[in-house]
């Protein structure tokens, strides 16, 4: 495995390529080897980065990356709503190198298909592949594809023969996702990606880009030190109160209507409140709407070593209404 810093090294064609990318796509075309490119496309907002020192800016409440959405002027967390401005420095090391980053699926696919005129290029993802049908015809675009930009969506579905080379697009895309197990996800998943390519027994080459090729998470990726991050994960879920030193459950309510919405969420926010006499449960409230297939989706997170018992007593509302979910993680 091995790794490229986009920082030193970027083509004119887009900040998210590489000219060693480029070479070797050449390179493997002139040999008649597919290529795959992957690209987690999972959320669609920036998430911001030190690349003089590698920092991440990180909610201080819940431990996930703070996002900034189109022409915003803040960083918010998606979990407590916590927020703060876009600095202009870096509040670790005081430089002024600080980036947004978010790349898209489409805009990979545009910038190569500028550059590579005659190759046939697919990409695949759930904008191209909604149901069985599509699944199949996609099948048949794969076979004949000399280059693949895919998503995580595929890494359990497909098996592909004379891969030669995995290009990981941006890793930071998926270190930024704002939940609690991020980097884990991310951990796992790029194990997969690498062994999906090898699975096969041929001798694929597998390569990440990044902005911040420092990070402590990435190196571990890139080194396969499990134990290390294993040890390190333990130690900021302890210290921020995540599984498995308590249970955690999120409690989404969803309505076309987003006052509806809104109005039900707080209440049970309410109610939640009055029945934790003690103060032994950690509840957060997201204030801030998801608006997902014309709903409007707003959520709480409990934090507690017993949630299965607090949680009987709303279990008329969780049972009766088919617009509350509740998920434990």
């Amino acid at each position: 495995m091995y790794l490229v810093n986009l920082s030193q090294d970027k083509s004119k064609l887009s900040p998210y390529i590489s000219n060693t990318l480029l070479s070797q796509i050449e390179k493997n075309l002139r040999n008649n080897k597919k290529i795959i490119l992957y690209l987690n496309k999972r959320w669609e907002f920036s998430s911001l980065i030190c690349e003089s020192c590698n920092y991440f800016y990180k909610c201080p409440n819940c431990d996930t990356s703070l996002v900034i959405h189109n022409y915003s002027t803040k960083l918010i967390c998606h979990i407590c709503n916590y927020s703060e401005n876009i600095p202009k420095t870096c509040k670790k090391c005081w430089s002024k190198n600080l980036k947004a980053i978010w790349v898209g699926t489409q805009q990979i696919e545009n910038s190569l298909k500028s550059y590579f005129k005659n190759t046939k290029i697919y990409r695949m993802d759930l904008d191209i592949v909604k149901n069985k049908k599509q699944k199949l015809e996609a099948l048949q675009n794969l076979e004949n594809a000399q280059i693949i930009i895919w998503t995580k969506m595929i890494t359990t579905w497909f098996d592909f023969k004379n891969i030669w080379l995995i290009w990981i697009i941006l890793i930071e895309q998926e270190l930024t996702i704002p939940e609690y197990n991020t980097e884990e996800k991310a951990y796992t998943n790029i194990k997969q990606i690498i062994w999906r390519g090898s699975r096969l027994w041929e001798k694929t080459k597998t390569i990440i880009q990044t902005f911040i090729p420092e990070n402590e998470t990435i190196k571990m990726i890139i080194e396969s030190n499990y134990k290390d991050y294993f040890l390190k994960t333990l130690t900021e879920r302890k210290i921020f109160n995540y599984p498995p030193y308590t249970e955690l459950a999120i409690l989404e309510y969803r309505h076309k209507d987003e006052n509806k919405s809104f109005n039900f969420i707080n209440n049970l926010n309410k109610k939640l409140i009055e029945l934790n006499t003690q103060n032994k449960i950690e509840i957060i409230l997201n204030p801030q709407a998801r608006k997902k297939y014309n709903q409007y989706h707003y959520k709480i997170i409990l934090k507690w070593k017993d949630l299965r018992l607090f949680l009987e007593n709303i279990k008329t509302e969780i049972l009766k209404n088919s617009n509350l979910s509740l998920k434990f993680e």
